[in-house]
């Protein structure tokens, strides 16, 4: 009988049988597995079994689903097959007793872990580790400034084609940018952080990501002047949103020429907004207890 083991987060060691066409993750009390972590969509991702195959759907969840350390689009149903992954937030899941992989030729589209070069494979175990540390932000109790902070410096060192990288808030309340902080891997001295405000505007207005692997031929032609005076050769900028609310955005971009940015890395950037979100806006709610707490006046 195929089998979910729980090997991380909050049921870790708890084991399923997969007997309930559809299967239902997420942390509704309805769920056929509910997980009490907020960085879990109430409706996480559902697994169906359909005779001897076993698949996979993410259900539009808020910080995405990885399997074998990949994320997956939503909507969408991906074959499982015996040992496969499933992570999301600060768990992880193994599927046992499921079908054997198939040949590659067989299902175009569809890959395996140990198929791919070995550096692709580190680079999806970095990738897992960056997920499993912004969503441990959730778990401590941070300033907004040493939230972002921490996550300007994971994404430094998990993707080495990042030359400049920033986390914008947005006051939405007046249309402006309430706050800008970034980092760059060059001194201080050296360069001056500036970053394309017309990719930042288009990603507020539109409330979805962007990614030019090269902006030589992919940007707007109102954006091509301010790209090439910015030395701009590639760039993401995906939104950060709340309670469908837009709170900033996580923009990065490379000088050192184009292509700096692949698919993947957008997807891996889009999986990260969800729990920072959450974080900032945990921290944000702090600030103004703390604030009102002060302001009260105990009389004796």
């Amino acid at each position: 009988m195929t089998k979910l083991n729980i090997t991380s987060g909050p049921l870790k060691g708890a084991k399923f049988d997969l007997k309930a066409t559809p299967f239902l993750v997420g942390r509704s009390s309805k769920s056929d597995i509910q997980i009490k972590d907020i960085a879990v969509s109430r409706q996480q991702l559902k697994i169906s079994q359909v005779r001897d195959k076993v698949f996979l759907e993410d259900l539009k969840s808020t910080n995405g689903t990885l399997l074998n350390h990949e994320k997956i689009a939503p909507g969408q149903s991906y074959e499982l097959a015996d040992g496969d992954t499933i992570s999301f937030a600060n768990t992880v899941m193994r599927l046992d007793g499921g079908s054997h992989r198939v040949s590659l030729d067989e299902v175009p589209g569809q890959q395996h872990t140990d198929s791919l070069p070995k550096e692709r494979r580190s680079q999806w175990a970095g990738n897992l580790e960056l997920v499993h540390k912004v969503t441990g932000l959730l778990r401590q109790s941070l300033k907004i400034d040493e939230i972002i902070d921490k996550v300007l410096g994971y994404l430094l060192d998990t993707l080495p084609r990042i030359d400049r990288v920033a986390v914008l808030l947005f006051d939405n309340k007046n249309g402006e940018m309430k706050r800008v902080i970034c980092r760059s891997r060059l001194e201080p001295e050296e360069s001056q952080f500036v970053y394309s405000r017309q990719v930042v505007n288009q990603v507020r207005k539109d409330g979805t990501p962007i990614r030019m692997a090269n902006t030589d031929h992919e940007a707007p032609d109102d954006f091509k002047t301010a790209m090439s005076t910015l030395q701009i050769g590639s760039v993401m900028c995906v939104p950060m949103i709340s309670n469908s609310e837009m709170l900033g955005a996580i923009y990065v971009d490379s000088i050192r020429g184009p292509y700096g940015f692949r698919e993947d890395d957008l997807l891996l950037l889009e999986s990260l907004t969800g729990p920072v979100a959450v974080a900032i806006e945990k921290a944000l709610l702090a600030s103004r207890l703390e604030g009102s707490l002060s302001s009260i006046k105990i009389i004796r």
